[in-house]
């Protein structure tokens, strides 16, 4: 009994290594809001996959991971609607293949600005 625990453990602990080695290893690309109105609809255009955020509330911000491969590189599209209607639309930064560890970030602030940059 004690053996089979021991290798239930070691077995247990090895995939939450894995688990958590995918989520340092992955990209991640996080959109912060500042800007006093929630965020009802924001998309990211990647070379070649889209990222759907959601809702973000005021004062908050939501984390996506994309895949380490990247078939094409490109720079980062984005389009951001607010509850007052406001329309954020633009690219900034750049993807590539095999970007380990990568984390990006866009900050719409309070006086209406989208800043755009690596953590």
């Amino acid at each position: 009994m004690n053996r089979l625990f021991k290798i239930v453990l070691m077995i247990v602990t090895f995939l939450c290594g894995l688990y958590w080695l995918w989520f340092y290893v992955s990209p991640a690309l996080t959109i912060e809001n500042n800007s006093g109105s929630n965020i009802t609809h924001a998309t990211i255009e990647l070379p070649s996959s889209r990222l759907d955020f959601g809702d973000i509330k005021t004062g908050s911000s939501n984390t996506l991971y994309y895949a380490l491969s990247q078939p094409r590189d490109g720079t980062y599209h984005y389009k951001i609607i607010t509850a007052h209607a406001m329309t954020y639309q633009g690219s900034c930064g750049y993807v590539t293949n095999s970007e380990l560890n990568k984390r990006f970030r866009i900050e719409i602030t309070q006086d209406n600005r989208v800043l755009c940059k690596i953590d």
